[in-house]
This record gives structure tokens, C-alpha cells and sequence, in this order.
């Protein structure tokens, strides 16, 4: 199995596909922006890329003989692949956590001067779950994650339970329903299992066979 990302949000005012494109291609890989463009493909209603970001970080080394520590700055590039769909107002990003959608955003809007509004989805895990349980087979809930659960009368704060059987992780998920931030879960998909993760950000993980990567997507896209 292979794992995944994918993280939803909305994007208004973005032009079609091909003139978005267009404008990629001629920003490149300028060697003193922030931001570069790998590759990117559009058609009429569906433009994909990969954008890198730059960023400078501080790496000490010791010198063994004099018992010193040096400083270097080296250069690290984070990848960003990501999808849009102008006529549906849906951005995804197939890489990181809900911050790379905002370097997606940042790109748009600033390098390609495209005035774009990208904002992040939230959703109800507890709804979520239950959608799931329509459109797929053998739903498993493996573990979630409370903001607030009261473990005695002297500790309170986050709680991350990881239940042996559904049932019982039903049974605690109905009576935390409002607090529950993150799960993780796992289903049969056509050619094998899957597992995921979901969050309250419209933030997926997953891992799937390669075969079942579209129908996974698919399904995950309906919670939103």
C-alpha cells in the first residue's frame, strides 16, 4: 500500500485552467523567488501543478578536533502538488497539512497576481463518519482524538482512545461527538483495505492500493 494526502478547500475568483497555466509557465523556476513552478497541466476544466517553496534553515555542526560549534544555512525545498477546479470553487493539495494550502494560496494570489481567495473547509468528523458508512464496506473505527475529555475530577484536556471494536468507539464518539477533532478508520476498498485519517480541516491521510487511489479520492471528496 501506498500512502497519500489530500487537503480540501475552496478557491474563489481563480480564471479557467489554461490561463492559469499559462501564467505558470512563464514564472518557471526564477533562482531568487521564494516560490518556483515544477510542472503544470491544464485542460478546460481542471488544472494540475507542483510549485516548490524555498525557505532558509540553520543546521550546527561540531568540529570535533577544537570542540566548536558551527553554523550553516542550507536551503530546503518543500513540494506542493495541488489540483483546481475553477467551476467548482474546489483547491487540493496532495501534500502536507492544512499550512499547504496556504502556500498554495500565497502562490497564486502574490507570484501569478491572480486575485484569488483560497479559504479552508471545516467539517463535522461525527457527520463525516457517517458518511463514510454509507459508501463504503467493512467500516472499522480505529482511533479518534478529543479536544476535552475529563479523565477524573482532577485532569481534563486531550484524549486520543484507540478502540479494539467499533462499537465501542460508536459508543464513545456519540457521547463526544462535539469534541472530536481528528479519526482514524479503515475500509475495504475494490482491490484491498484502506485506512485514513480525517480532521475537523478537511485534511486527509490515506493508504490504499495504487489501483484503488481514484475511488478512495472519490469517496473522500463526498464528506466535504
Amino acid at each position: 500500500m501506498a500512502s497519500y494526502k489530500m487537503n480540501i478547500a475552496r478557491v474563489k475568483g481563480c480564471p479557467a485552467p489554461k490561463k492559469v497555466g499559462e501564467l505558470m509557465g512563464k514564472f518557471g523556476l526564477p533562482p531568487t523567488e521564494e516560490y518556483g513552478v515544477l510542472n503544470h497541466q491544464a485542460t478546460d476544466s481542471t488544472l494540475f501543478g507542483t510549485i516548490i517553496r524555498k525557505t532558509q534553515q540553520t543546521v550546527q555542526r561540531l568540529n570535533a578536533e577544537t570542540s566548536e560549534l558551527t553554523s550553516d544555512v542550507v536551503e530546503r525545498v518543500t513540494v506542493y502538488p495541488f489540483g483546481i477546479k475553477p467551476d467548482t470553487e474546489q483547491l487540493e493539495v496532495y501534500a502536507g497539512s492544512a499550512s499547504a494550502i496556504e502556500q498554495v494560496g500565497a502562490f497564486l494570489s502574490s507570484c501569478l497576481a491572480l486575485p484569488v481567495v483560497v479559504e479552508g473547509i471545516e467539517i463535522e468528523v461525527a457527520d463525516s463518519l457517517d458518511k463514510l458508512a454509507q459508501h463504503t464496506k467493512n467500516l472499522q473505527l480505529r482511533s479518534i482524538r478529543v479536544s476535552e475529555y475529563a479523565h477524573n475530577s482532577f485532569m481534563i484536556g486531550p484524549y486520543s482512545p484507540k478502540f479494539l471494536d467499533s462499537e465501542h468507539g460508536k459508543e464513545f464518539l456519540e457521547q463526544y461527538a462535539d469534541f472530536i477533532t481528528t479519526a482514524s478508520v479503515r475500509f475495504a476498498g475494490p482491490k484491498g483495505k484502506v485506512t485514513a485519517s480525517l480532521s475537523t480541516k478537511a485534511c486527509f491521510g490515506f493508504a490504499c492500493h495504487e489501483d484503488d487511489l481514484s475511488v478512495v479520492k472519490s469517496i473522500l471528496r463526498k464528506l466535504v
